[in-house]
């Protein structure tokens, strides 16, 4: 197992520092202090997602390439939210909606460095984010934590943490765009993809949840793996809007969604504690921008797989809400793990 730690660039005042979790066999991570970010999930000598090489393009571009996400990942549709007959006038970075905690959302933030942990089968590394009462708009200041850690097993797990001293919304993910193939110029439509869930979210134009759907006869039925274009017909009303899957699923009691690349024969299987995980296929990722591998963007290239709570709870009856109190604390773990199925 070995930790380091390397200076990446600047933002504003705060060096930006990157973490890097080595379990000195197959898997190799590389963690931002801008954002959380995960910027390199190398796995077998290849890296496996999509990322940058500076500072500025992390901040300017809002991909939100590996980002954490928050206050409240996913839409909020109304400007305002009502918490104990207090209303609160939300920041709306997307038209009419609050798109991953507005403008000033977590992705966009210098964390600071909380501690490092290396044992005999594990390396961890823990940030730390303060969040200001009504950063955003939302009410009470808010303190997270987030753990990264990569175990010998090839796998890694994310662990959340937060409180806050008013009642708020929170909702956190991470916003990594996974491909398994040795190419990043590759597509992932032919990426296998299973979900164990029976229903997903349907959504308006806007892509607010309005009702829960069953996933039966329907292109959103993963429960038995398939490539993700298989049933991904663009000209079907459901993805008139988004161009392709960008989708809530409703996790069974499993909770296990799994990915893999013929191409490559690498998988990933991954486990929340979350009910959530939205599917979303970079669809509208923008074209032409430089990664760090030298290669450049564009749509389909990179696969989200955003375990979290149900999107705008606060505002649909149907779905419970996100509320977190000052005697409470928010809690949740996604665990990402590796496997080169021709071993």
């Amino acid at each position: 197992m070995d930790y380091r730690e390397t200076y990446f660039g600047k933002y504003k005042n705060y060096p930006i520092r990157e973490y890097i979790l080595d379990n000195d066999k197959n898997l190799i991570v590389k963690i931002l202090s801008l954002g959380g970010t995960i910027r390199e999930i190398n796995y077998k000598g290849k890296n496996r997602v999509l990322g940058f090489n500076n500072v500025d393009d992390y901040i300017n571009l809002r991909t939100y390439f590996g980002a954490i996400v928050g206050r409240v990942a996913g839409r909020i549709s109304s400007r305002l939210i009502r918490i104990d007959g207090v209303d609160y006038k939300l920041n709306q970075n997307e038209g009419t909606t609050c798109l991953h905690g507005g403008q000033e959302g977590f992705a966009f933030k210098a964390w600071e460095f909380e501690e490092s942990k290396i044992s005999d089968n594990s390396v961890s590394v823990t940030l730390k984010y303060i969040s200001p009462n009504l950063e955003s708009g939302f009410p009470g200041e808010v303190t997270v934590f987030v753990q990264y850690t990569v175990y010998d097993d090839d796998s890694l797990s994310i662990e959340y943490f937060a409180r806050t001293d008013k009642p708020t919304p929170i909702t956190l993910t991470n916003h990594s765009y996974f491909n398994l193939n040795d190419d990043l110029n590759e597509d992932i439509l032919e990426h296998f993809l299973k979900i164990d869930a029976d229903s997903y979210l349907k959504l308006d134009e806007k892509s607010i949840p309005v009702k829960v759907v069953s996933v039966e006869n329907t292109p959103f039925d993963f429960r038995n793996a398939k490539m993700i274009k298989s049933d991904m017909d663009l000209s079907l009303e459901t993805f008139k809007y988004t161009k392709g899957y960008d989708h809530p699923f409703i996790l069974n009691g499993e909770k296990r969604i799994e990915l893999y690349s013929k191409k490559s024969g690498i998988s990933l299987s991954v486990e929340t504690t979350e009910p959530v995980v939205v599917l979303y296929c970079s669809n509208k990722l923008e074209k032409d921008l430089l990664l760090s591998n030298g290669e450049k963007t564009f749509n389909y290239q990179g696969v989200c797989l955003e375990t979290q709570w149900y999107p705008d709870a606060l505002n649909q009856d149907f779905l419970p809400d996100n509320i977190l109190k000052p005697e409470g604390e928010y809690y949740s773990k996604t665990t990402y793990r590796f496997k080169n199925i021709s071993d």
